[in-house]
């Protein structure tokens, strides 16, 4: 099966869930500040397990937002151990995320719309697989 231009194709699923890993950065900021060791675990706890990238792609994607203006980060000196690098969420990143929220949701009644028509579709040996 070839793709349709939208990275549609059998194994679309892992893409389509690494795309959002930037929102739920910025929800787990919104939360709390962290560092980046720490955010690949909160991802983890968000279900992406089996779809994280790799440490550098996350460090990528923080270095982006922060550019962007959604994040700050600042060096952590306190307690033992090395110094790390907390991120925290900006104003635009919390306005940002109110966006996403709403787009979300709107995506979740397209979706369910989706499922319910193909489940219709569906012959009744294939049903909930």
């Amino acid at each position: 099966m070839h793709g349709y231009g939208h990275g549609f194709n059998k194994h679309a699923r892992s893409g389509m869930r690494v795309r959002f890993i930037g929102p739920f950065l910025l929800l787990a900021l919104y939360k709390a500040p962290s560092y980046g060791y720490e955010l690949m675990d909160k991802l983890k706890e968000f279900g992406f397990e089996s779809y994280l990238p790799d440490q550098t792609a996350i460090y990528k994607m923080l270095k982006n937002l922060e550019e962007k203006g959604y994040i700050s980060s600042r060096w952590d000196t306190q307690g033992s151990g090395p110094a790390r690098h907390v991120y925290e969420i900006t104003p635009d990143g919390i306005e940002l995320l109110n966006s996403l929220s709403l787009e979300i949701k709107d995506n979740i009644q397209i979706y369910e719309k989706f499922i319910n028509v193909f489940e219709q579709l569906k012959p009744a040996g294939e049903k909930n697989n």
